[in-house]
C-alpha cells in the first residue's frame, strides 16, 4: 500500500513476465534462467531512457560485464579517458527524460482521476483486497472496519470489527467502500412497499398490453372471417 515512483515495480514486473515465459512455455527452472533473463533485460535499450541499464551503470554497451571488467584498464580507461564525464552526461540526460516521462504519465492519469471519497472518524467501511481472494467466487472486500484516524495523502487507520476483532491496519481511500448499514425491519418494510408499488405499475402495464393483444386478435379474426366469406362466394 506504499506509494513509490514505480521504477523498481516496473522492472520487477517485466522480469517476472520473462521468467513466466521461460518456466511455463519452455519448462525451465526460474533459478537456472534468472541470470540470463536479467542479463537480457539489463542489456536492452529502454524506451524511457533510450539507453540500457548497463550503459548507465558501467558506461559500456557490453552484455558481459564480468569479462569487460577483467580488461577494464586496457579496454575502457585507455579508449575513453573521459569515461566518468561521459557517464555523468548520460545520467543527466536520462534524468531529464525520466522527469519528462513522469510528467506525461501524471497528466494522463490525473486528467480522468476524481477526488477520493472522504471518510470521517468512526465511519464503517469495507476494504477491497482482491489479491487475497482464495477463489473466483470469494468476496473481494474485507471487513467490517471502523475508521480510527485520518492520515495524510487520503489514507486512514482502521480497526477490524469482525473476525479477528481489534486488528488494525491502514488503507488508501480508493480501496475503501462505505458501509450502507444493516437491514433493519423498517428498511425492509420500506423496501417491500416500494416493490409492491412497482409490481402494481407493472400489472397495469401488463393489463394494457393484454388489452392491445386482444384487439389485435379480434381484428385478425374479422379479417379471417371476411376472407372465408369471399372464398364461399367464389364457390
Amino acid at each position: 500500500m506504499h506509494h513509490e515512483n514505480g521504477q523498481a515495480e516496473r522492472y520487477c514486473r517485466t522480469l517476472v513476465n520473462l521468467l513466466r515465459i521461460e518456466v511455463n512455455q519452455r519448462g525451465q527452472s526460474w533459478s537456472d534462467v534468472l541470470w540470463k533473463t536479467q542479463l537480457i533485460l539489463n542489456s536492452t535499450k529502454h524506451s524511457s531512457t533510450n539507453m540500457s541499464p548497463f550503459q548507465l551503470l558501467i558506461g559500456s554497451d557490453s552484455s558481459t560485464p564480468i569479462i569487460r571488467a577483467l580488461v577494464r584498464d586496457v579496454a575502457i580507461d585507455i579508449a575513453t579517458p573521459n569515461r566518468e564525464a561521459l557517464m555523468a552526461l548520460r545520467r543527466h540526460s536520462v534524468s531529464s527524460l525520466l522527469s519528462t516521462n513522469q510528467q506525461k504519465q501524471d497528466y494522463r492519469v490525473n486528467k480522468v482521476r476524481r477526488s477520493p471519497y472522504e471518510f470521517e472518524v468512526n465511519d464503517k467501511v469495507f476494504v477491497i483486497k482482491a489479491s487475497q481472494s482464495a477463489g473466483k467466487l470469494d468476496s473481494w472486500m474485507r471487513g467490517l472496519y471502523k475508521v480510527l484516524k485520518r492520515l495524510p495523502h487520503h489514507r486512514y487507520k482502521l480497526e477490524l470489527l469482525a473476525g479477528s476483532y481489534g486488528k488494525r491496519t491502514e488503507a488508501a481511500a480508493e480501496n475503501m467502500v462505505p458501509w450502507a448499514g444493516e437491514w433493519t425491519p423498517e428498511i425492509c418494510a420500506a423496501f417491500f412497499d416500494s416493490e409492491s408499488d412497482d409490481s402494481f405499475h407493472d400489472t397495469s402495464e401488463e393489463a394494457e398490453a393484454r388489452s392491445n393483444l386482444e384487439h389485435i386478435k379480434v381484428a385478425d379474426e374479422d379479417d379471417r372471417l371476411s376472407g372465408e366469406a369471399v372464398l364461399q362466394d367464389d364457390d
